[in-house]
């Protein structure tokens, strides 16, 4: 199998592009999926583990040269992508997951490899924290970073969420206390993203204030974002509902006498659930805050985040109508995150019958959008195939549910997840939705085998159904081609000085695979791929 992941491995990293390949014939005997990502994630090239890596870049124009070398269609150039933690996060909690369902299903303890393995894991995400200052406490302290170099930092709660998970996880198959410790320290740091105002007041400054520019109290999510500067940035995000999930579950594993991560969680979700019954991506805060470089907050502009008005909205947009979110764009992976942490929290707390019924009303709202695919109706460069480009059903009528995917290979698949990238407006670009299908069937499997199981059986058969040498297959639009989206080279990659020119730029990465696996694992388990 090693032998047979090497050669994908092989396939992945070089820069020519070869043929989009067919479907090979099924093996007689099927590769499980989950062992598949497992393989391709401790795969190693060039030294960094493909669990550890975010993804790879191929950029190609029609003029565009990267590092003396012409980069066409056929032969693009390859660029390798940052190091991400919220990935390595992931690619560790499946890790640790997997390899403990695994010896449990084989009535044996973990190996010392084993835990090797996952120490490996937990150290190359570690050490994306900085060292502390005793003297002088931050924020930030004990929390992950999103990319281990730069001058700058940032540290998000979405990330440290998936980082604190990883991290229980971890503990709970080796049984090792720093791994708790760590994990209660992403806690710590998520209790003052929450209500961070003691971190300003040296300042005088008070990071919240109401309409009439006075100071209030926060609303109860957590801040998106916070820099090594320790600039606080202005959005609260519905995906950070995987945050309450994950306190939930550290409140359960430490017992603190005052409640506190539980509170904290049931707070969050009240504030943030509401983000999800009006259909918004972003809560965007008004602040005070003084004029200085570093440790202040600030708007976030690329995300309409200077709107500064203590309201909901959506990507793009500060703009009410009747009083009703109007515009922007509300995006498939705030979504389908913010579900599966509101279902986690309830099923933590009451159930899975219970936890069903908090999402149903809201799953059924969101599937019922429709949405729309493909990246290249508008793209010069044409960077995939669009045959099919357009608006799409919505989920749940049957057509949509049947064993032919609709729409081509570059489609979105509602059989994998549902609705593919939504725009609640005329779309002004097209959005490449394969890669939200293919992490989303992993971040809602349980949710979808609870609340539709007969359309969560058609997923995961349709993940199964694509090639059994390579169960990745399954992963990459069906195919060994990268995800490719049309963009413009603002990078500069080219050196010209012109950052207007068009490029197209395909992701693999570690999301997918690692996502996928945890769902079956939660959702099936080790021994049902047995």
């Amino acid at each position: 199998m090693r032998a047979r992941v090497a050669a994908l491995l092989a396939t992945l990293i070089v820069g020519v592009a070869a043929p989009v390949p067919t479907a090979p014939a099924v093996a007689s005997t099927p590769v499980p999926l989950v062992d598949s990502y497992f393989d391709w994630l401790v795969a190693s090239y060039d030294g960094v583990r493909n669990g550890l890596r975010r993804d790879i870049e191929h950029v190609y124009g029609n003029q565009l040269v990267v590092a003396g070398k012409t980069c066409t269609t056929a032969s693009p150039c390859t660029i390798g992508g940052p190091r991400q933690s919220t990935a390595a996060c992931t690619a560790l909690q499946f890790i640790s997951v997997y390899l403990d369902q695994r010896a449990a299903y084989e009535q044996r303890s973990l190996s010392s490899v084993e835990t090797g393995l996952i120490d490996e894991f937990a150290s190359a995400v570690l050490a994306h924290r900085l060292t502390k200052d005793p003297a002088a406490p931050k924020i930030f302290d004990d929390a992950v970073a999103s990319t281990p170099d730069g001058q700058i930092r940032y540290f998000t709660s979405f990330g440290n969420a998936a980082c604190g998970e990883a991290l229980l996880a971890a503990h709970q198959a080796t049984g090792a206390s720093g791994y708790l410790d760590a994990a209660t320290g992403i806690g710590e740091f998520l209790l003052r993203m929450q209500d961070p105002r003691a971190h300003y007041l040296t300042y005088g400054v008070h990071p919240f204030v109401d309409g009439l520019g006075q100071p209030t109290t926060p609303p109860g999510g957590y801040v998106d974002q916070i820099s090594s500067w320790s600039n606080l940035y202005s959005t609260i995000s519905t995906w950070n509902l995987t945050a309450i999930a994950f306190m939930q579950r550290l409140e359960t594993a430490v017992a603190p006498p005052d409640n506190r991560y539980g509170q904290s969680a049931a707070a969050a979700r009240q504030f943030l659930s509401t983000g999800l019954q009006l259909g918004a991506d972003w809560y965007t805060f008004d602040f005070d805050s003084p004029t200085t470089s570093q440790n202040r907050v600030v708007a976030q502009s690329s995300y309409s985040a200077d709107c500064r008005d203590n309201r909901w909205h959506r990507t793009g947009s500060c703009t009410y109508t009747n009083g009703q979110i109007a515009g922007g764009t509300l995006g498939t992976d705030m979504i389908e995150y913010g579900l599966a942490g509101l279902y986690d929290h309830e099923r933590q707390l009451n159930g899975a019958s219970s936890a069903a019924a908090a999402v149903t009303t809201l799953y059924t709202t969101y599937t019922s959008l429709p949405g729309w695919h493909t990246a290249s109706a508008s793209d010069p460069l044409d960077c995939v195939d669009d045959t099919a480009a357009g608006a799409v059903a919505p989920y749940y009528p049957p057509g949509n549910q049947g064993a032919t995917p609709s729409g081509d290979a570059w489609d979105y698949d509602p059989h994998l997840s549902f609705g593919g990238f939504f725009r609640l407006t005329p779309p002004n670009e097209n959005a490449e939705a394969k890669y939200y299908d293919i992490v989303g069937f992993g971040i809602l499997a349980e949710l979808r085998k609870e609340l539709v199981p007969t359309k969560f059986t058609a997923g995961y058969q349709r993940l199964q159904q694509a090639d059994r040498q390579d169960a990745l297959y399954a992963l990459l639009d069906r195919s060994l081609a990268a995800m490719f989206l049309p963009a413009r080279d603002t990078n500069d990659l080219d050196g010209d000085s012109d950052t207007t020119e068009y490029l197209c730029k395909g992701t693999r990465g570690t999301l997918p695979v690692a996502h996928n696996g945890l769902g079956i694992l939660k959702a099936v388990g080790y021994a049902g791929t047995r």
